[in-house]
């Protein structure tokens, strides 16, 4: 919900358009890449894993690179310019055109730096840059009933994919959350805690 709430509501996609999505691989990212896709915009995506990476070439991604083995900065220099950014925030500051739209769908941005303050905000006011956070209790009320007539449809006919990493036992909730925190998930985490 997260991803289509904030794609409905802050995308302002026009076909043709270039999205960037970090976190490309996970459950948010790796939505963002579809919606983009299924709306004609050519988008660049990025994760910490060459199996991510795999995985969101087989979802639609036109580029799809691992950040830390490749330069961000050179592969947006040559797949640019980047109209649109779904996710890290220091990283889109850098390397967002002017004039353009930024969106941050996670709290991912806080945790995966221990919440250092943001270096280059005043990129913000420079190259006048929209940028907008996602609330999902705030946006539930006018997009839940969307998202329950269009997704599933959509996921049913093919045309969204998703994956999950299902892990048994309410013990291992503490490790799940950690693993999310680190990226080292390569799904959406569900804890089964039954079988009924």
């Amino acid at each position: 919900q997260t991803a289509f709430y904030g794609w409905k509501e802050f995308s302002k996609a026009k076909k043709g358009e270039t999205v960037f999505v970090t976190s490309g691989g996970g459950a948010v990212g790796s939505m963002v890449i579809q919606l983009a896709k299924l709306e004609g915009l050519k988008v660049i995506a990025t994760a910490g894993s060459d199996e991510k990476v795999d995985f969101m070439k087989s979802i639609g991604a036109d580029v799809a690179f691992n950040y830390k083995t490749t330069d961000t900065a050179e592969v947006l220099a040559k797949e640019g310019p980047i109209d649109m950014n779904a996710e890290w925030l220091q990283v889109k500051l850098l390397l967002i055109s002017k004039s353009r739209r930024c969106h941050n769908l996670t709290k991912r941005t806080g945790y995966a730096n221990g919440f250092k303050p943001i270096n280059n905000l005043f990129s913000v006011i420079t190259k006048a840059i929209s940028m907008n956070g996602v609330n999902v209790p705030i946006l539930a009320p006018k997009y839940f009933m969307e998202f329950f007539t269009t997704v599933p449809a959509l996921v049913a006919s093919g045309e969204l994919k998703y994956s999950e990493e299902v892990t048994d036992g309410l013990e291992s909730v503490g490790d799940v959350l950690l693993g999310l925190q680190k990226g080292e998930n390569k799904a959406k985490s569900v804890v089964k805690v039954a079988d009924n």
